[in-house]
């Protein structure tokens, strides 16, 4: 890294599970010699609230974002992997009995609206077993109001399908204008197709996970609003 000014406010990387932070991680890794900013590439969890406190108030964020209906089939079935075959997390006690209860994440997206109490249960039990579902955008990134007042500190935030085509403009925010893409950057993605959820599945996880629908609703807003939106929009 270059010689950076003490008074440069630190760039926060947030890592929310799921939205291409293995990608996006490796990449900068691979460049870390070129980087000009003081940046933090940081665990799942760091927090929005945990970096204000760790880096002072003057912190800038940076983070991807990826719509929950995606998000919560990719989570599920990572998780039932246990990361494989990028990683190898082993389950959580609480996760192995999720996974006991639930095979498919239109299982347990059915079971959250269940009239079976029993079931229902499970249902919530396993979201906040499984860790990627667990840590929501909430957990991150706070509630709307919360996100929305850290607004004026956030440098990027971009949805995960546009993150390739704004690369080169996350890059130089980040500090890194001059990167080179590593031969094989790093991917986290399925080894088998994930199958759709159905509409019924689709509604029942839009009622149970309300807030995190709004929030990534604001978040695709604040990545608009500093040029991160859909290509051509």
């Amino acid at each position: 890294m270059g010689i950076v000014s003490k008074s440069t406010p630190s760039i926060c990387m947030l890592h929310i599970g799921k939205t291409g932070g293995s990608y996006l991680r490796s990449i900068l890794k691979y460049n870390e010699a070129r980087w000009t900013l003081p940046l933090h590439l940081l665990g799942h969890g760091a927090t929005l609230k945990g970096t204000a406190k760790r880096f002072g108030a003057d912190r800038q964020l940076a983070f991807v974002v990826r719509d929950p209906l995606v998000r919560f089939s990719s989570a599920f079935y990572s998780r039932q992997r246990q990361g494989r075959p990028t990683y190898q997390s082993q389950w959580s006690a609480e996760e192995a009995a999720a996974f006991l209860w639930f095979e498919t994440a239109e299982e347990l997206a059915l079971a959250l609206a269940s009239k079976n109490e029993r079931e229902k249960s499970a249902a919530l039990f396993a979201f906040d077993a499984i860790q990627h579902l667990k840590g929501d955008l909430r957990h991150y990134l706070g509630g709307v109001s919360t996100l929305l007042a850290a607004q004026d500190n956030i440098a990027i935030c971009v949805d995960l399908p546009d993150l390739d085509a704004h690369l080169p403009k996350i890059m130089a925010c980040l500090g890194v204008p001059d990167y080179v893409m590593p031969p094989n950057p790093k991917t986290h993605n399925s080894p088998n197709q994930i199958p759709n959820l159905s509409p019924r599945a689709e509604a029942a996880l839009r009622a149970h996970w309300a807030e995190e629908f709004e929030l990534y609703e604001t978040a695709c807003d604040i990545a608009r609003q500093l040029g991160f939106g859909p290509a051509g929009a």
